[in-house]
């Protein structure tokens, strides 16, 4: 048995659903990158432009790398009831356990497989994390393919996926990259509710629900929320209408399976928390980390452009 298939036979034990291999050449997307920063169109994000010689050419870097093992974790936990009045949504990502500690526990156990199997000498892993591009490194690695909502769409699982990546010092045979299979669909392009894209294949961050629940930390922009989105952190619409997702698996991972109180809760129940209470329920996951102030403020904003039945 050569050593790839050892280490996705391992991958496979310790929990991941997808894993593939691929090289650290220069990215495919310079232009589409570069172009995007320029355009501020990355809500401001100043590191990516500070950054950008080290995710364009991963060598810069990592002169010494010379393969990625990329990881997939399927997350979807099953279908949600639908809303009832005065109940809004957090997206499906930040309603468990944070997914850094997930993916992280497990790339630290596989790391350490391939070190006792290969003797590799350096050796690194992230998740959402570092410098590296992704969303393309498991697009070249087999994983799946860049959909028009600039999100991973895998064949198994849809686009509920978090990824992780390894890094070695030793070479290994790279997958074969994945058609893209979105064709002539633009369902995912012509349902966002704020029209955060420009066109297919390029967000505009300063238009996403998502960017500004979750990462922007000043006040949030007069059209928040947009018509029909009862997101209140985060925004999963660009995925749920998504066909590759109707078919979605759920999850094995315990980790990512949400406290009942998470799953619709309504504004006034959210709205009630004390910082006590918001600090057990949301700790270690994503909107425990963003705060209790960044929930609130999206709170405030929901409810004057909305009008809630109790």
């Amino acid at each position: 048995m050569n050593i790839e298939i050892k280490i996705k036979n391992k991958a496979k034990k310790i929990g991941f659903n997808l894993v593939g291999i691929t090289d650290l050449e220069p990215s495919i997307y310079q232009k589409e990158y570069r172009n995007s920063v320029q355009k501020d169109m990355y809500g401001g994000f100043e590191y990516l432009r500070e950054t950008e010689k080290e995710r364009l050419f991963p060598k810069v870097k990592f002169p010494w790398a010379r393969s990625v093992v990329v990881l997939g974790l399927n997350y979807w936990q099953g279908n949600f009831p639908p809303l009832e009045p005065g109940e809004v949504r957090i997206s499906r990502y930040a309603l468990a356990r944070d997914y850094h500690s997930v993916i992280g526990e497990k790339l630290f156990l596989l790391s350490k497989f391939i070190e006792e199997q290969t003797g590799t000498k350096k050796i690194k892993y992230y998740t959402d994390t570092g410098t590296l591009l992704e969303k393309e490194f498991a697009q070249r690695a087999g994983l799946g393919w860049i959909g028009k909502n600039t999100i991973l769409i895998t064949e198994e699982f849809g686009s509920w996926v978090f990824l992780g990546e390894i890094l070695l010092d030793i070479e290994l045979k790279s997958d074969e990259e994945k058609d893209n299979k979105c064709k002539d669909c633009d369902i995912c392009i012509s349902s966002c509710p704020s029209n955060a894209f420009l066109r297919p294949y390029s967000l505009n961050a300063e238009k996403c629900t998502a960017y500004h629940t979750i990462n922007k930390k000043n006040g949030l922009p007069n059209w928040f929320p947009s018509p029909s989105n009862e997101y209140i952190f985060g925004c999963d619409i660009c995925q749920e209408v998504c066909p590759f997702n109707s078919n979605a698996k759920a999850t094995r991972t315990k980790d990512f399976f949400p406290d009942e109180r998470k799953i619709n809760p309504s504004l006034r129940y959210l709205e009630s928390l004390s910082e006590e209470d918001f600090e057990s329920l949301f700790d270690n996951t994503s909107i425990g980390w963003a705060g209790r102030d960044v929930l609130l403020r999206n709170l405030n904003a929901f409810r004057k452009q909305k009008t809630f039945l109790y």
